[in-house]
């Protein structure tokens, strides 16, 4: 038998020694916790938590029915059994407000030593149910967290949460989002040059970084593909600053390399391409989920990073025309883009 501590509160100083008598005979082990009042037993509870209250009906400051009351108000304090000495009849109606305020058993007075015993070795064995019930739940919402929080890394809050309520969620058109692909420079050449664990430390060390700067400027991951990364703005929640946010996203990344290659032994930089227009979002497949976008802007982004230079941000001119008056830009001469055909472009200066 385990070690228990209970709470007695109880005003006549006799039955608080026989209270106390009654419970050390039961066993030896159980840890006493009293006081004569409810306000000192509620300053108690602050330090230390019982697995079982016994209290009087009538007590000065504070009735039991008072304390019970604010017991049960209190969340780590509601589950405790609480056992009620009273030594007189109450009425139905007494009783019940008693169950009503969190008591549990009565005991009447004076006090009848192996019924009191008894009582409270069935309270005991209902505070460890509630315990083991307890640790379970916690457990449960632990596990829960961890699913949720491994679900929100592969996918979106919006399409998460439908998959979670509804089972499923449908494929949707975005009308007006902005995708960024950007690429690592040089990125295979180095690969050869790098040991591998190294290579993967550096990689992830970046990625956490992109990822954490797309939450900041509430753009959202799509997915990397080998040094590939590829995010968007204005989906699944829609956002009428898509545009603007993309580019201080492509902003912020950059800002983040120039900043770590000061001090970093290994040097990274970027391309980056955005685009806007249409996508369409939805899961791939059924055994491991993959939330991907479909669309012209996906692929026209991918060919303006390629286009794009060394650390430079290369907008296309659907996207130039949504933000020319936020930012300074660089226009560069009409390409050719395969599958595009001549394509104005600009970069962020």
């Amino acid at each position: 038998m385990r070690t228990y501590k209970i709470l007695v509160v109880e005003d006549d100083p006799v039955y608080l020694r026989i209270l106390s008598h009654i419970l050390i005979e039961l066993d030896k082990k159980i840890k006493i916790l009293q006081t004569d009042n409810g306000l000192n037993a509620l300053e108690i509870l602050k330090k230390e938590i019982p697995d079982l209250i016994i209290t009087d009906w009538d007590m000065p400051q504070m009735s039991g029915i008072e304390f019970c009351e604010r017991i049960r108000a209190n969340q780590d304090f509601k589950d405790i059994p609480v056992i009620m000495c009273t030594g007189i009849n109450k009425s139905s109606e007494n009783l019940k407000t008693a169950f009503e305020s969190g008591v549990v058993d009565f005991v009447r007075k004076p006090i009848d030593k192996m019924e009191l015993m008894s009582r409270v070795n069935s309270m005991l064995k209902l505070s460890e149910s509630y315990q083991t019930i307890k640790k379970q739940k916690e457990q449960i919402e632990t596990e829960k967290y961890k699913s949720d929080q491994l679900l929100l890394n592969i996918l979106p809050q919006k399409i998460a949460d439908d998959l979670k309520e509804k089972g499923k969620t449908k494929p949707e058109l975005f009308k007006n989002v902005s995708v960024l692909y950007s690429d690592i420079v040089d990125f295979t050449e180095k690969t050869l040059k790098i040991p591998a664990n190294i290579l993967l430390e550096e990689l992830n060390d970046l990625i956490k970084a992109f990822d954490a700067i797309m939450i900041k400027n509430n753009c959202e991951k799509i997915k990397t593909v080998g040094d590939a990364y590829i995010a968007v703005c204005g989906l699944p929640v829609p956002n009428e600053k898509h545009a603007e946010h993309i580019i201080n996203a492509s902003k912020d990344i950059i800002s983040f390399l120039e900043q770590r290659n000061v001090l970093s032994k290994y040097k990274w930089e970027v391309r980056i391409g955005i685009d806007s227009g249409e996508v369409v979002g939805g899961i791939i497949g059924t055994q491991k989920y993959i939330y991907d976008i479909f669309g012209d802007p996906v692929n026209t982004a991918s060919r303006l990073e390629h286009s794009s230079e060394m650390m430079r941000i290369n907008l296309s001119e659907r996207t130039y025309n949504l933000v020319k008056d936020k930012f300074e830009f660089e226009e560069k001469a009409p390409l050719e883009i395969k599958g595009k055909g001549v394509m104005k472009m600009y970069f962020v200066k």
